[in-house]
């Protein structure tokens, strides 16, 4: 965990010792540091091969093909910043796209295991799309440096079914929730490699993969069915899009919340910083009052244990600081330019 970060007179002490100046910065004293992230979501792609119809892709993307990638070198700054936070997060290759289609899925995916300490958990969420072009050498190539390979078996595209039949290699197929064990958030042994076929989501009705929300009005019409319910997901999960920018939470598919950038700040001071931290204490009180956060029905699972890991901490409500703060993060253009949906037109 890193040491208590204090804002004083626009001067700011990092958790390094380094005196920056930061100008525009609020003048905030954070007395409260908040446990490294369970979950670290990385983008290898943004854009996707299908466009399914509950997903927030199209409040974000006009046409299918249009894909932006990781890059090697963005990847290995990604890498050099995790190991430097001695975080145990899990990492998750998933978010805003199909990581599959990324064009060097097997050298990036290897960067991450190469780069990282052994123990570290990586998994991969994809719908197949990019496996199709060769199922065996694809998946055994990725799946060598994953703990966990989950394919959403979409029950309106073919694309899985094609991937079993063509697939001969050394990993015998997981069903989840069929097999309760087989549940792919949850951590492996070190060496331990799944491969997970999950039923689809818009069909289940149980395990982790059963439930839709609106995405923050990409996905869905907005609605204040959650307002008042706290929202655990800047607690324990660190979102990194495709050219490093982070936004508060998944999603926020546009990235109206701005927090960072990994090629500008440090992961951890970008978790540790005012930006989080003001939405923090908005969501620890239930305050869906801003932001892409407005009308967001997103639930979260256990967040009486908020704000630290066991439920023994707690948050003030914000101040007027936050709210500034809070303000000026959602001001300007969002990261991804939204493609407006029916119900945002009004």
């Amino acid at each position: 965990m890193v040491s208590h970060e204090y804002v004083a007179n626009g001067l700011r002490l990092e958790h390094t010792g380094q005196l920056n100046r930061e100008l525009d910065m609020p003048k905030i004293t954070q007395q409260y540091v908040q446990a490294p992230p369970f979950c670290l979501q990385v983008e290898l792609c943004e854009g996707c091969n299908l466009r399914c119809s509950f997903c927030g892709l199209n409040g974000i993307r006009g046409k299918a093909n249009d894909l932006k990638f990781m890059t090697l070198d963005l990847a290995k700054v990604l890498i050099e910043q995790i190991k430097e936070s001695k975080w145990n997060s899990r990492i998750e290759f998933a978010m805003h796209g199909e990581p599959s289609l990324h064009p060097d899925l097997v050298k990036i995916v290897s960067l991450f295991r190469k780069g990282l300490p052994k123990k570290t958990h990586l998994m991969m969420t994809s719908n197949g799309g990019g496996f199709l072009r060769s199922p065996t050498e694809l998946i055994d190539g990725v799946l060598i440096n994953l703990n966990v390979l989950a394919l959403d078996a979409y029950e309106n595209v073919n694309i899985v079914p094609k991937i079993l039949e063509k697939y001969t290699g050394v990993f015998k197929p997981k069903h989840y929730p069929k097999d309760k064990q087989a549940n792919p958030h949850q951590r492996r042994a070190e060496g331990e490699h799944d491969l997970v076929i999950v039923q689809d989501i818009s069909e289940a009705t149980k395990g982790t993969h059963s439930s839709l929300n609106n995405h923050c009005g990409c996905g869905a019409p907005l609605n204040d069915s959650a307002q008042g319910k706290r929202c655990a997901k800047p607690f324990r999960e660190m979102s990194i899009r495709w050219d490093g920018s982070i936004a508060l939470c998944c999603n926020d598919w546009t990235g109206v919340y701005k927090c960072g950038n990994i090629q500008y700040k440090s992961i951890v001071d970008i978790w540790q910083g005012p930006e989080f931290q003001a939405a923090r204490r908005k969501l620890y009180h239930g305050l869906r009052d801003f932001g892409a956060c407005k009308g967001c029905d997103a639930l979260s699972y256990r967040p009486g244990l908020l704000p630290d890991q066991r439920g023994n901490d707690s948050l003030p409500l914000p101040s007027p600081r936050d709210e500034a703060v809070i303000a000026k993060a959602v001001a300007g253009k969002t990261y991804t330019l939204p493609v407006l949906r029916d119900w945002q037109k009004v």
